[in-house]
């Protein structure tokens, strides 16, 4: 197995608990599994179990305060709930780079985590229900910001169930679907946006078709 390899299995034993521990308690059973060479295995077993458990867990704390500056609302509105979301997701997904508008450009790794976390929140939303319901339109439209700060240039258009710019306060109107807006001119221009409110009958795929269009 050549470094980078090796370097993800130990990625893997840093973020996911339930490996590590049967790792430590199984080096060679579990090392080859994961495609561990024996001297590898040797390598990774003496390694000091309650040193990589504290930086695992240090490393989780570091990760959490970083997509909760990134998703600020989400944030307040789930409230605790944010971090046992976040425990959950951190348990098998890895930190990693994702692919910018642009084919050859990537986003910030830290950037990458947010949108990651907020994708594993609509998923979570999608199949066990989250509470308020209208908790994943508030995450995909956080997580739309920080995809089109990376925007160099181009126009990204989004459709919203409910009234993303107002919801969590007393007055926002949860029957009122939204189009979200965001444009630059280039790369060096201010990101504009805006909010609409949005005819019932625009779909997301629709929106989705306009805003590519736009874009090429």
């Amino acid at each position: 197995m050549g470094l980078a390899q090796t370097q993800q299995v130990l990625a893997q034993l840093y973020t996911n608990t339930e490996l590590r521990k049967r790792f430590f308690a199984h080096p060679h059973a579990v090392g080859a599994e994961l495609g561990l060479s024996d001297s590898e295995i040797q390598q990774l077993s003496q390694l000091s179990v309650q040193e990589v458990n504290v930086f695992a867990n240090s490393l989780k704390w570091k990760r959490l305060g970083e997509v909760r500056e990134l998703l600020p609302r989400t944030v307040r509105v789930l409230g605790k709930n944010f971090t046992t979301l976040f425990w959950r997701y951190a348990e098998t997904y890895l930190p990693q780079g994702i692919k910018k508008h642009r084919k050859d450009a990537m986003v910030a790794p830290r950037t990458a985590e947010g949108i990651a976390f907020a994708n594993f929140i609509e998923k979570v939303a999608q199949v066990e229900g989250i509470d308020p319901a209208w908790v994943s339109d508030l995450a995909r439209y956080e997580k739309t910001w920080l995809l089109v700060d990376e925007l160099h240039r181009g126009l990204q258009v989004c459709w919203f169930r409910y009234p993303v710019g107002s919801l969590g306060s007393t007055d926002a109107n949860l029957s009122q679907p939204t189009i979200a807006v965001w444009w630059r001119f280039s790369g060096r221009s201010h990101l504009h946006h805006i909010l609409l409110p949005a005819p019932v009958y625009f779909s997301s795929a629709f929106l989705r078709n306009v805003s590519s269009d736009l874009r090429s």
